[in-house]
């Protein structure tokens, strides 16, 4: 595993020379080296413009100021020596990246769009897709990736091949340019720098085929969904072309090796595995996680060698400088001097290329200005969205399954009703239920004017929405493997509290029906449905409609998986044009509206709920072995376990993935159980006079955030108030904020390590501390 460097100022930064197995015999002569420089960008998601103009925040991380930071920098090295790379996840993200592509789809612009521009006036030497773009009709992206191929800004993605459906392309023939080689100047010689260039493999599991039509992430072959098998189909084709030093640009995170790929579990994030089971990448530019947490750090080859490895985290500009020279034959070798992570919001905006963009903002500003309809009466204005029944998620729900049902009784009307009970046995065109997920970071609908601003904060990806038919023994699985795998409970002092588990995006939340969640009921009996709210009575056997977002359809991590886009009978892709969710929540609040002066809550006529009908107060005495007690809040010298309530693990010291692991815990009431495993982490809690807690550990190091997201133990208290944090009272325990991080990150579990990310509300940011007993 990588060691962690220190952290200097405002951004993690290597000041002495790293030399690897080129590592010249001696030191370049002046004259006879060059340093060379490689830039990198990564999950921008839209961000162009200074102004979040759904909030009217600062928006410092953005492409205006990676222009002037790009300009500064090859103003310093020879602009030829100076290479810039995003990394993917382009698009996606901002009303002023996403309003006038999505006008691009329904034929309102023509225009190229706004990253693009982006892209072209910066001079990126390359562009790596990612996931998100391919949120979007392959038919408009693919005119704007030809146009940037036209502009000088090769688009990589050497996955990416053709599945053979199509008589045109063979089977695993490349869909784009898998990579580009740039030559560098070396005392009077020319050298061949190698850019390949990977999506992530998982891309089947969010978007819709019609988004990639005939298109797969792996070569024929390929069954583990291995980044590694990829890049040996490359490597020594490139070495054969002459590149002398291969750059790899991956929209993934490190991840581990620790278990065997499994699509869907853990293929997601494959640096470490691509660079340890390889020998020919020189160094990697890795994403997707935004995580800058192991940024700046090294992974060990095949052959020992340490490969670094940079991430700019969504946030940052990354620069690497190394130092290239020829040994006694002529070859090149290399001295890496300095990597460090920029961040934008130290640079002015570039004045010209904010001209470009303007007329971009003007029209997303229009967009989101735009009224749609009126909140009236009392809404609850809870974000505790998985654990509760709140207005917000059921206005959602209530949107796709009136969107669903209008465009089924369109599609379809009364004659095809006829020959659509004769195909599949369904016999009405009124969708019953939606199961949808949160895409909202916690924003709510309150009484009064609502605009697209509104809906776009509400629910923030343009998902497609589709109607599926399917049987109730297919609804009741579903939502048993949701209560099983994404809800827990913990009963401590007389009270049980539910929390959820896992990534956010993947957990369903289930509309339109009465049903309860009984979480004191054993694994696959749970779950309790009465009827629907439209009147229709809940049978195993019986067909249903039911509305569902497009990113929880086929995916592995989700009750969804045996479903896909293929079993649809309508979908806004395929039959709404260029259509999104969110317009579908337009709709209807517009519709509401016109029709009865406001939208009330009073429409979402269905209840749910999570129960635990045992008596929490009665819970048994534990026989077993006791190793550690819940503490009320941590005090000044004592010693603690760090533990997270939902997943039932604690903290350890080992690096993964940018956080720190974890290791399994038993808990039952107030009280860890069973056995305190060897590798978990004991904090000793320091507070201030302010009230602000640091934790070291048996060897002095301190719990400390990476300022961009991240976990790391520091040797000593960190700088930049890193290593401080701010306790804040939750549900069923303690939200942990850092005081020095960007945008109060706060201590989250996710992807099974320790990390930290903009604070939450789920599950994953609800820790407490227990004492250990001996």
């Amino acid at each position: 595993m990588p060691r962690k460097l220190f952290s200097l100022l405002l951004c993690v930064i290597f000041l002495f020379s790293i030399a690897f197995a080129e590592e010249p015999s001696a030191i370049p002569a002046p004259g006879s080296f060059t340093d060379f420089t490689i830039l990198s960008t990564t999950d921008m998601h839209g961000k162009c413009w200074n102004t979040n103009i759904l909030t009217g925040a600062a928006e410092n991380n953005n492409m205006l100021r990676v222009s002037t930071a790009v300009k500064q920098i090859r103003q310093e090295y020879d602009p030829e020596n100076v290479l810039l790379i995003d990394n993917g996840d382009l698009f996606q993200g901002t009303p002023v990246s996403q309003v006038q592509l999505l006008m691009r789809a329904s034929g309102e612009s023509t225009d190229q769009p706004a990253m693009a521009v982006c892209l072209k006036e910066i001079g990126y030497d390359a562009f790596v897709l990612g996931n998100h773009e391919f949120n979007y009709a392959w038919d408009i992206m693919s005119d704007t990736y030809y146009w940037l191929e036209e502009n000088g800004v090769p688009v990589l993605a050497a996955n990416a091949c053709y599945d053979g459906s199509d008589p045109a392309h063979e089977a695993g023939e490349n869909v784009f340019t898998p990579y580009v080689i740039k030559t560098v100047t070396v005392n009077g010689h020319e050298h061949k720098i190698g850019i390949l260039g990977f999506e992530n493999v998982d891309i089947t599991r969010w978007d819709l085929p019609v988004n990639y039509p005939g298109i797969r992430f792996v070569h024929p072959g390929n069954d583990e969904f291995s980044n590694a098998r990829e890049a040996e189909l490359y490597l020594p084709r490139m070495k054969e072309e002459g590149c002398e030093f291969i750059i790899v640009s991956y929209h993934g995170g490190i991840g581990d090796t620790d278990i065997s790929l499994f699509f869907g579990a853990n293929t997601e994030s494959q640096g470490m595995r691509m660079i340890g089971e390889t020998e020919g990448i020189d160094f990697l530019i890795a994403g997707h996680d935004h995580s800058t947490g192991y940024s700046n750090t090294f992974i060990p080859n095949a052959a020992g060698k340490e490969i670094p490895v940079v991430n700019g985290g969504g946030q940052d500009l990354t620069k690497t400088v190394f130092r290239f020279s020829e040994d006694e034959n002529g070859a090149l070798q290399w001295q890496m001097l300095s990597s460090e992570n920029l961040q934008l919001r130290a640079f002015d905006t570039d004045s010209a290329l904010e001209e470009k963009i303007r007329p971009y903002a003007a029209i997303a500003e229009a967009d989101v200005e735009a009224p749609v309809g009126v909140a009236g009466g009392y809404w609850d204005k809870s974000s505790e969205f998985y654990t509760k029944q709140t207005d917000s998620m059921d206005l959602v729900s209530a949107a796709m399954m009136d969107g669903g049902t209008e465009a089924m009784r369109l599609k379809y009307g009364e004659s095809g009703l006829v020959s659509l009970k004769a195909a599949t046995g369904l016999d009405h065109l009124d969708v019953d239920m939606a199961i949808t997920s949160v895409s909202s970071t916690g924003f709510t609908i309150w009484p009064g004017n609502i605009s697209m601003k509104d809906i776009y904060r509400l629910y923030r990806y343009a998902n497609n929405l589709l109607v599926l038919p399917m049987y109730g023994r297919d609804i009741l699985s579903i939502m048993e493997e949701n209560a099983k795998n994404r809800l827990t409970v913990r009963v401590m002092n007389g009270n049980a509290y539910f929390h959820t588990m896992g990534d956010q995006f993947t957990n369903i939340l289930f509309g339109g029906l009465n049903f309860v969640i009984d979480m004191s009921r054993s694994e696959e009996h749970r779950i309790g449905i009465k009827d629907f709210a439209n009147g229709r009575a809940f049978d195993r056997d019986a067909l249903y409609l039911v509305a569902v977002n497009n990113y929880l359809l086929g995916n592995e991590r989700c009750g969804l998986r045996a479903f896909s886009a293929d079993d649809a009978l309508w979908s806004q892709l395929e039959d709404g044009g260029s259509m999104t969710i969110q317009d579908s929540i337009a709709a209807y609040i517009r519709k509401e509206t016109e029709e009865k002066g406001a939208l009330t809550p009073d429409a979402f006529t269905w209840y749910w709920k999570i129960v635990y009908s045992a008596d929490p107060a009665a819970l048994p005495a534990y026989e077993g072995t006791k190793v550690a007690s819940l503490a009320q809040k941590p005090k000044d010298g004592y010693t603690y376990v760090l533990y997270n309530e939902s997943q039932g693990c604690a903290l350890t010291a080992r690096e993964s993935n940018g956080g720190l692991d974890d290791t399994k815990i038993n808990a039952y009431g107030e009280f860890l159980v069973d056995t305190l495993p060897e590798n978990a982490l004991l904090l000793t809690a320091h507070v201030d006079t302010e009230g602000r807690f640091s934790f070291s550990d048996p060897e002095g190091r301190y719990l400390s955030c990476v300022s961009g997201g991240g976990l790391k133990l520091t040797e000593g208290p960190s700088e930049d108030d890193l290593s401080l944090w701010q306790l804040e009272e939750a549900y069923g325990g303690w939200i942990i904020v850092n005081v020095g991080a960007r945008d109060k990150q706060a201590l989250e579990f996710y992807s099974d390590r320790f990390t930290t990310y903009v604070q939450g509300t789920s599950g994953q940011y609800i820790f407490n501390f227990y004492e250990p007993l001996s």
